[in-house]
């Protein structure tokens, strides 16, 4: 059975991309400084432990398909992630590090459905720092919660149609999706780590004080 190695992560201000500015900002408003700097010390450590953990692994990276949440299928995957590596995102430097030892990169997401998440995303942000009804917010929730759905029956799509038996997958995806669920029956999923480190997400905390479990 093909085997999937499953990387739980959270994405980094960097990866933010146009929003970062503004969930920095209403993070800072709300919680300080402080509370800021544990933030990006939590992504750190846990960048840290992904990659000495995942380079510990007896991988034959040249037989190796990294999938990543958040990478379109496109014709620029390479540069995608070459950018955001030299951005200092630690997911697309260790990305350039698997690639530079033989794995190869997989456009992963639906551009379509990235892009109703972003302008989704943005609302959603924009609603945090202005009086908003509440069955707007929700409504924009529930909008994420299909939407999400939606990218995670692309995600497997695209690991079943691609990844062959004499293969291994290495997939980096966010905490909320639930891709594994969607391929248990038919790849051999092997979880890297089970709990990030405590405070490794920029916006839990903003999550928590708005009631959003997700």
């Amino acid at each position: 059975m093909r085997v999937l190695i499953y990387v739980p992560i959270v994405h980094s201000e960097v990866e933010l991309g146009t929003l970062a500015g503004e969930v920095r900002r209403t993070f800072l408003e709300t919680f300080g400084e402080q509370a800021w700097a544990r933030q990006h010390d939590g992504i750190e450590a846990m960048w840290g432990g992904i990659r000495a953990r995942l380079l510990a692994l007896p991988l034959p990276l040249q037989r190796c398909r990294v999938y990543q949440d958040g990478l379109p299928v496109c014709d620029h995957e390479r540069e995608i992630v070459r950018d955001l590596a030299a951005s200092g995102s630690r997911n697309h430097q260790l990305l350039v590090e698997l690639a530079g030892r033989g794995a190869t990169l997989m456009g992963t997401e639906d551009p379509q459905l990235m892009v109703r998440d972003y302008l989704r995303l943005k609302r959603l942000v924009q609603a945090a720092q202005e009086p908003t009804a509440d069955s707007v917010v929700e409504e924009i929730r529930r909008e994420g919660e299909v939407i999400l759905r939606e990218r995670d029956r692309f995600i497997a799509g695209r690991i079943t149609a691609t990844l062959t038996e004499s293969e291994v997958g290495i997939l980096f995806l966010g905490l909320l999706h639930r891709v594994d669920e969607l391929l248990g029956d038919t790849l051999d999923i092997r979880h890297l780590i089970h709990n990030l480190p405590f405070g490794a997400d920029p916006c839990s905390k903003m999550k928590e004080r708005d009631g959003d479990g997700h």
